[in-house]
């Protein structure tokens, strides 16, 4: 099944990093516009647990990678809505 979704674009009028998480990610101060443009997502969904890149990003791990990442916690929230689909759309009509 293939699945797409919008994801907005914005325009960052500034973005500081004011500091660094022990994680290693980075604390930042940002103000930002959406914009009325959007990329659109492109999934396919099937049964399998391994995610891969249809253009993958040389010299990246696939451990490493945001997009992958990304897609598992993705991944997580579809099974996840999927799982519970019926009894919320009943908890909205009731």
């Amino acid at each position: 099944m293939i699945q797409k979704w919008l994801s907005p674009a914005k325009l960052n009028l500034f973005l500081y990093i004011t500091g660094q998480n022990k994680n290693g990610y980075h604390l930042l101060q940002t103000l930002f516009q959406f914009l009325n443009y959007n990329d659109i997502l492109t999934f396919n969904l099937y049964k399998g647990n391994e995610i891969n890149l249809l253009t993958p990003i040389n010299g990246i791990l696939n451990k490493n990678n945001l997009i992958i990442k990304a897609a598992y916690l993705l991944k997580k929230y579809y099974n996840y809505y999927n799982k519970y689909k019926k009894k919320i759309m009943v908890l909205i009509l009731a």
